[in-house]
């Protein structure tokens, strides 16, 4: 039975293909027209795509992480609190004075002394 469906679908699909585009009955010019025609639509569905969907939803996103990004600046640091599980050294790191990560920031990242810039 579904065997039958498939068939029968993939019939009536080479049934519109064809109807659409006879290739076998076309020179080479008019295959080469259609085949323009086609792909200035096509060019011109994805243009309008890219100007009316695309840029304004990279404008959204980019707003977003604006609004997003001045809204995290706003909040104060925590507060420093020693505990024993956390910054833990049991060697030093191989780069600067051993105490730094790679990709440490003083206003954001806590040694386990404290903050560096307590300025803040």
């Amino acid at each position: 039975m579904a065997a039958r469906i498939v068939n029968r679908l993939n019939w009536m699909s080479r049934r519109f293909y064809a109807a659409a585009v006879d290739s076998s009955k076309m020179t080479l010019a008019e295959k080469e027209a259609a085949e323009s025609k086609h792909a200035e639509s096509t060019m011109k569905t994805w243009k309008n795509v890219s100007i009316f969907v695309a840029v304004p939803a990279i404008l959204i996103c980019a707003y977003n992480a604006w609004v997003k990004e001045k809204e995290h600046h706003t909040h104060p640091r925590p507060e420093f609190l020693e505990y024993a599980h956390l910054r833990i050294r049991n060697k030093a790191f191989p780069w600067g004075d051993g105490n730094h990560s790679l990709f440490h920031n003083p206003h954001a990242n806590a040694l386990p002394e404290g903050y560096e810039d307590e300025d803040h």
